[in-house]
């Protein structure tokens, strides 16, 4: 049996076992798959014959070098050579070699290589917690300041991952170890009758001023803290008869480890697993309490963060079934009035009566504009976006918006009064500003009254804070006190059927993302202003949402 692992590309860390007889490495349909884009779908084959290996380049794109030669026909490979594919660069191994650069841990699954005796073992459960006592004197008070420590810095971390690595940093600032590892039980592996559940390697750190870092750690131990939820203190020196049929061949210096299981209230989640050569220390029977009351509160910690992430999806999902409900009823109302349109338009042109068509398109075209509005906004508020600064004139910007609303407030008999400063130029996305403003603009056309209803647009230049102000002012109805605090929120809508409660939202974060602010007062039955605050400094100075001054 031989393996190739991958030290270098985007698949670094992982091993596969070939099999005997012709393996396949390549992007897609191979027996070994890489997620290297710069790898071919078939990249290179590996054959086994009469115990030698070959390699064969496949025809790659990139080539295949082996040891850095570029492979042109049947190549033998031994174990160590290196093999490079794209941005790949993987070592081939037989069972049992180990490969330096390699971020997992190899195990000695057999018993054959080392033989490890315990010295002591400390139950993993709630009472695991180092309890200072007379006869344990300093150490043991000391490593319950550090569990103490170690329990308040893991309270705050939300992400298994960096769960496991300050975890495991923290027990290589705190024991002196060559290496130290966290490996956690395969999700969904169900081993076959008589064979161990798979462990994974999640976070390691290894010494690189200590010799031997190299040598396999004992699965048979392992197994021992698995089964009977045990922390171990061992050393791989001969002479515990629960492990005489692990005959040592003596390759590897005497080391004493610490193997501590991580527990869940439930089961075993993993281990931690610590080592050194006993020519530099030995462990002793307090760091072992300790290490297993970090292991039992490490498995507390996974369950939490694991719960956090589900509770977190669940609300997502939520949030999102919400948001496709309210989207889906004013898509709705949208669709039904588009349909009407769409009908009556049918009827009089089947009937030839061109009077009666041009009278019902507006309503076509009404709800094409609204589809329109609610896509935009839609793809505005849904993506975070750094704005496309360039100098423009805001003055310029608000006459556009005047131009493209102008129809709709003739129609609805509005009048629309400007009065536009001298300003200097501002560095902002042209678009995205026109859209804030023209969701202001329309907001404010559905608030006044038919006929009666008046809009004001006013610009101003702030000299003393450098803050370009764009008011714009509505004779509505106004704005209750009870719904200031709701406006901006997203889907939120005051209009009923006609509003999709997007654009206020939207505008607001258009705004925010160039630096400024948009603030609003409001009087029933009076009117309503939005004011826009945007800082006049130079693209890209503008770090943080700005608080526009209060007169």
């Amino acid at each position: 049996m031989a393996s190739i692992h991958i030290i270098q590309g985007p698949d670094k860390g992982r091993r596969f076992e070939l099999t005997d007889g012709e393996s396949l490495i390549g992007r897609r349909d191979c027996d070994v798959e890489l997620t290297d884009n710069t790898v071919s779908r078939h990249h290179f084959r590996l054959t086994s014959d009469a115990g030698r290996w070959l390699l064969d380049d496949l025809g790659s794109a990139n080539g295949t070098f082996l040891n850095g030669q570029k492979v042109t026909g049947s190549s033998p490979v031994e174990p160590g050579d290196q093999i490079r594919c794209g941005r790949s660069l993987l070592v081939f191994a037989r069972a049992g070699d180990t490969v330096p650069g390699m971020s997992g841990v190899d195990m000695d699954e057999s018993g054959k290589l080392v033989d490890a005796a315990i010295v002591a073992t400390v139950p993993s459960n709630e009472d695991s917690v180092v309890i200072p006592t007379p006869e344990a004197g300093a150490q043991a008070i000391g490593n319950l300041r550090i569990l103490y420590d170690f329990i308040a810095e893991t309270t705050s971390i939300f992400t298994v991952d960096v769960l496991l690595r300050r975890t495991l940093q923290k027990v290589f600032d705190v024991l002196n170890a060559d290496r130290s590892f966290i490996m956690l039980m395969a999700d969904g592996d169900e081993p076959a009758e008589g064979q161990s559940r798979r462990l994974v390697l999640k976070a390691s750190i290894v010494s690189e001023d200590s010799e031997n870092t190299e040598a396999p750690i004992s699965r048979t131990i392992i197994n021992e803290v698995i089964r009977n939820e045990v922390g171990i203190l061992s050393s791989n020196a001969m002479g515990d008869k629960r492990f005489a049929a692990g005959k040592s061949v003596h390759d590897f210096s005497i080391r004493s480890a610490i193997c501590v299981p991580i527990k869940g209230r439930e089961s075993i989640l993993g281990v931690i697993h610590v080592d050194c050569s006993v020519s530099a220390h030995t462990y002793s029977t307090e760091q072992l309490r300790l290490l297993t009351a970090i292991g039992y509160q490490t498995g507390l910690a996974i369950e939490n963060v694991r719960l956090y992430e589900a509770t977190l999806q669940s609300e997502r999902l939520a949030a999102v079934g919400e948001t496709v409900a309210v989207l889906s009823h004013h898509i709705k109302n949208i669709l039904q009035a588009l349909q009407a349109g769409i009908d009556v338009v049918h009827s009089a042109l089947s009937a030839d009566n061109l009077a009666k068509a041009n009278q019902a398109w507006p309503i076509v075209q009404r709800g094409l504009g609204r589809t329109n509005e609610l896509i935009l906004n839609m793809l505005a508020f849904s993506k975070a976006r750094q704005p496309q600064r360039e100098d423009l004139n805001v003055n310029a910007i608000l006459r556009d918006c005047l131009e493209l609303i102008g129809s709709q407030a003739d129609e609805k008999g509005v009048a629309v009064v400007t009065d536009l400063d001298d300003v200097p130029p501002l560095a902002a996305d042209a678009a995205g500003l026109q859209h804030a403003v023209l969701n202001l603009l329309s907001n404010a056309l559905a608030a006044v009254e038919p006929q009666a209803g008046i809009i004001t647009v006013r610009s101003h230049y702030d000299s003393m804070n450098r803050i370009i102000l764009i008011d714009v002012i509505d004779n509505g109805s106004g704005i209750s006190d009870d719904l200031l605090d709701e406006i901006f929120k997203p889907f939120f809508s005051a209009k009923g059927q006609e509003g999709t409660g997007l654009g206020l939202a939207v505008a607001k974060k258009i705004v925010e993302e160039h630096g400024g602010a948009i603030t609003l007062a409001s009087t029933p039955g009076e009117g309503t202003t939005f004011t826009i605050a945007l800082p006049t400094m130079p693209a890209g100075d503008a770090s943080e949402t700005m608080v526009p001054p209060t007169d």
